[in-house]
Order: C-alpha cells, then structure tokens, then sequence
C-alpha cells in the first residue's frame, strides 16, 4: 500500500520521507529518510510468527540530503547527519555543474528547515535506452 512506503518526517514534516525495508530470516530492518532534510529513522525487528519485536532503533538529525544521479546511471537519495563541509558541498555542485542530475539542500539553524542550495529535489526523471532525461 502506498502509505507503507512513505512516513511523515519528523524534523521538517515533508510528508513524504521514503521508507526503504529489507528482510532475512526472521530479521528486518527499516530505514526512513527524509530527501529534503536528511532526517533519518533506523530500526530493526525480530520475527517470531506474525509479531515484530523492535531490538534496535535510532533517529538521525539531518543537515541536508543530495541526490546525484551520473549521466546513463541510476542513484539513491543520501542524507548528511553532520554538517557538511564546504568541499563537499562544492563537489556535489561540481558535478550538478557538470551534467549529473540531481539536488542539494542544506539545513538552515536560524530558519529551522531545509534550503535548497541546486538542483530540484521533486523533479521526476525518466530513463530512456540514451540516459536520463528530466521531464
């Protein structure tokens, strides 16, 4: 169901922060990140029959996310738990720059939510057989 794949964030309250879940054995993990702010929710289960058990969970402030996504390639979306540092943020806007698709935001302590620094983190991109085209 559609509202199993998206949460609520709980920093900046975009509605939509992705939940990303892998299995094996009677073991799972959930992962919730914000692609706006990078606010971050981890938790594991264990199984026993139909009831989960949480065993570890932890919850990340986010200081931005970035997507990159290389020409003829395919990405994640990724979150800085820590202020970034300025060579960071200059190479993900070199290679925004550079023809990579894709967005930077930054969260703003005076503001209290994210800024946009590149890109446009709710664009959609199809992928064609020549590489992605933005739409």
């Amino acid at each position: 169901m559609l509202e199993d794949m998206h949460e609520r964030c709980g920093q900046c309250r975009f509605a939509y922060a992705r939940i990303d879940t892998e299995c094996w054995g009677e073991q799972s993990a959930r992962r919730v990140m914000c692609p706006i702010c990078g606010w971050t929710k981890y938790e594991e289960q264990r199984w026993n029959f139909a009831l989960a058990t949480v065993t570890k969970r932890s919850v990340k402030r986010g200081y931005g996310a970035y997507r990159l996504i290389p020409p003829g390639g395919f990405s994640g979306y990724n979150a800085f738990h820590e202020p970034p540092s300025a060579a960071v943020i200059g190479h993900i806007r070199e290679l925004l720059d550079n023809g990579w698709l894709g967005y930077l935001t930054l969260w703003d302590e005076e503001r209290g939510r994210p800024r946009l620094l590149a890109g446009s983190p709710l664009q959609r991109y199809e992928f064609t057989d020549d590489g992605p085209a933005q739409d």
